[in-house]
């Protein structure tokens, strides 16, 4: 046997990272050591400068590059966009002091060090950028919602750019190829160019891929890697930092992949489960002890760990104390901030084949990205579990939209192409699903010829997600599981019609599923028209009771993501706006005021035109007489109830009967 040449077996060098992928995490961990630190060490075990395991492959830092990309990129992808711009100002403050005061410092130590100006500013840049090699530490605890956590992946972004400025200038500078303001004007225009792609081109591309071609979750994912390379790709052309384009492409198709979606599940399985890990090890591989241990390695490598350690430590520190952040958000921000890994590897290579420096600084930098990475993995581990989720805050209605299909499907596109609608903004999805009230062999076929139906038509759509078939005696008490199983924020049901005929022959009514339910829930009764129209929200006086503002916020957060879809200001009435703010709403300073009569059928009259959208908060089962009277004139309806179950106690319906029991009985 020629062991050498079985080394050099693409099987055999990815079935020995297989096994550091699943046994390094769980060694480390027994050890109470991080994973992450697992796949560091025995990536440097399994190396050519230890035992020699995997000499030359290359496979594996070809996977290992699309790993760090891929992690960006998920950092991106699973952004709580609306975390992000809450946080925004602590994003910024933090970016630039992360950036500035490390960069500051690691100059100093290198011109200290004797390294002359011109590569001791190269050299203090590559501490002001950092990468989230912790983020799917942190996600694993429920925290990208969070403050430090959404404020660092903003600041991420920031110091990227700030590091690949200077690099531009001190490469630029060296070599004599233009000058630095031409530089800068070339990574302006690459931004832009960047952008325009990540932010416009592409995610149009897959709008048009899923409501078309797109309809196997496996072609999507592929068009969603694509993504992520051709990002990359396009960063290098232009002259940016190829992880600022798979950040940037992460974002850009945060809406259309959303967090509780299939098409993510098998994008982050992909991720943390091959192409992170196996980046991770490939940055174990190149740790050689033989050289870190010498002594001028050792004496570059403390001064630069100081100057990162301490200038980030700083930024930390100076964040939590202006922003009013608690000790573990502040360790935190310190702990993922302070990792070094591909980015800066990358910078230093570039600086040495330019003949600024020499082998010691490029050992020296491998001895601080071992070091960052550890503090890194250490200290957010630590931090992390100090830090509670965000479970305190309101949900978003559109997170996790609950469709039962019920009778025909005819409607049944208004009712989904609306919960898309809802769900996009709050990066949520639509979960259609289909009752059954009988296992007999012939409904539930006939259950399963509808939920394929059903899929094709989310599918023309862009949804992702796979019809549920939930087969219960009760539809109200099988949709009530499903809404807890699937932790849904709101149901969406389609109005039946005045009659209810269609949703008997299932084996409910309408008023009884809303009753039996506990979670928001919105009644559409829409016209052939209901997307075209104007967005209003109806509110008396009797919706600013304390009880009743519940649901008078939820239809105000349903009117005004409607009405921004429509690039139309919301239009309220009769109880003014500030009478709304005056009871703790919150309300567009776009929106305008229609006065008219407190009865909803007068009012709507006077002020709706056929084709418009009136929302309506309702406290009771069903969508009422007046609504109904609305809806018979031409406008389409939705009414919504904030609790439900608070006004069915007194309803005697099959869903107070216990499991088991049928409708009627």
């Amino acid at each position: 046997m020629n062991w050498a040449a079985v080394q050099l077996s693409p099987a055999f060098g990815f079935t020995i990272v297989g096994l550091v992928i699943v046994f390094g995490p769980l060694i480390a961990e027994r050890l109470r050591l991080p994973g992450l630190l697992g796949l560091l060490m025995f990536g440097a075990l399994i190396g050519p400068n230890m035992l020699d395991v995997l000499p030359r492959f290359t496979a594996l830092q070809a996977v290992g590059s699309i790993g760090v990309l891929y992690l960006i990129f998920l950092a991106g992808l699973q952004l709580d966009l609306e975390a992000f711009v809450r946080y925004r100002v602590i994003s910024g403050g933090f970016g630039l002091l992360t950036a500035f005061i490390p960069m500051a410092l690691g100059t100093g130590v290198a011109l200290l060090l004797g390294i002359d100006p011109r590569p001791a500013v190269l050299i203090g840049s590559f501490w002001a950028s950092f990468t989230l090699i912790a983020y799917p530490t942190v996600a694993k605890y429920g925290l990208t919602k969070t403050r430090p956590v959404a404020a660092i992946v903003g600041a991420s972004a920031i110091t990227d750019g700030i590091s690949l400025v200077v690099l531009a200038l001190i490469v630029g500078a060296e070599t004599g190829d233009t000058s630095g303001a031409r530089l800068v004007l070339d990574i302006a225009v690459g931004f832009a160019v960047l952008g325009v792609y990540c932010f416009v081109v592409f995610p149009a591309i897959a709008r048009w891929f899923f409501t078309g071609l797109g309809q196997e979750r496996t072609l999507r994912y592929i068009l969603v890697f694509i993504g992520l390379t051709s990002s990359a790709v396009i960063a290098e052309l232009v002259g940016v930092e190829p992880l600022i384009g798979a950040f940037f492409i992460g974002v850009g198709l945060n809406r259309l992949v959303p967090n509780a979606s299939p098409l993510m599940a098998v994008t982050d399985f992909f991720g943390n489960a091959f192409f992170i890990p196996t980046f991770l090890i490939s940055v174990g591989l190149i740790f050689d002890p033989g050289v870190m241990f010498e002594w001028t390695t050792i004496r570059l490598a403390l001064g630069f760990v100081t100057a990162l350690v301490v200038g980030k430590a700083i930024a930390a520190w100076l964040t939590g104390r202006v922003f009013g952040l608690a000790g573990p958000e502040v360790g935190l921000l310190f702990s993922m901030s302070v990792a070094q890994a591909a980015a800066t590897l990358a910078a230093t290579v570039i600086g040495y084949n330019i003949d600024l420096y020499g082998s010691d600084v490029v050992n020296a930098v491998m001895v601080v990205v071992a070091a960052s990475l550890i503090v890194t993995s250490v200290g957010t581990n630590r931090f992390a579990p100090k830090i509670p989720p965000p479970v305190g805050e309101r949900r978003r209605a559109g997170e996790t939209i609950l469709v039962p299909v019920l009778g025909e499907l005819d409607g049944l596109v208004d009712v989904l192409r609306l919960g898309r609608t809802l769900a996009d903004p709050a990066g949520g999805f639509v979960q259609p699903l289909v009752p059954v009230t009988s296992s007999g062999g012939v409904d539930v076929d006939d259950g399963r010829a509808k939920r394929s139906e059903v899929d094709r038509v989310l599918g023309e759509l862009g949804g992702d997600a796979e019809t549920l078939l939930r087969v219960n005696r009760s539809v109200s008490a099988g949709l009530n599981q499903a809404a807890i199983e699937i932790d849904a924020s709101l149901l969406l049901l389609g109005w039946p019609g005045p009659d209810d005929l269609r949703s008997w022959m299932v084996g409910a009514t309408y008023t009884e599923i809303v009753a039996a339910t506990s979670v928001p829930v919105a009644i559409a009764a829409l016209q052939p028209t209901a997307s075209q129209g104007r967005v209003l929200l109806y509110s008396s006086v009797a919706e600013l009771a304390p009880g009743n503002l519940p649901t008078m916020a939820l239809a105000l957060e349903l009117a005004a993501t409607l009405s921004r879809h429509r690039d139309q200001p919301l239009i309220v009435g009769p109880v003014a706006p500030p009478a709304l703010e005056a009871a703790g709403l919150t309300i567009s300073s776009t929106a305008e005021h229609r006065e008219g009569a407190m009865d909803l059928e007068e009012w709507a009259a006077t002020v709706t035109q056929p084709g418009d959208l009136v929302i309506v908060p309702i406290h009771g089962t069903s969508i009422g007489p007046p609504a109904i009277q609305v809806y018979r004139s031409g406008r389409s309806v939705l009414a919504v109830s904030q609790n439900p179950e608070t006004s069915a106690a007194s309803t005697v319906s099959p869903m107070n009967l216990p499991l088991g029991g049928t409708i009627g009985a």
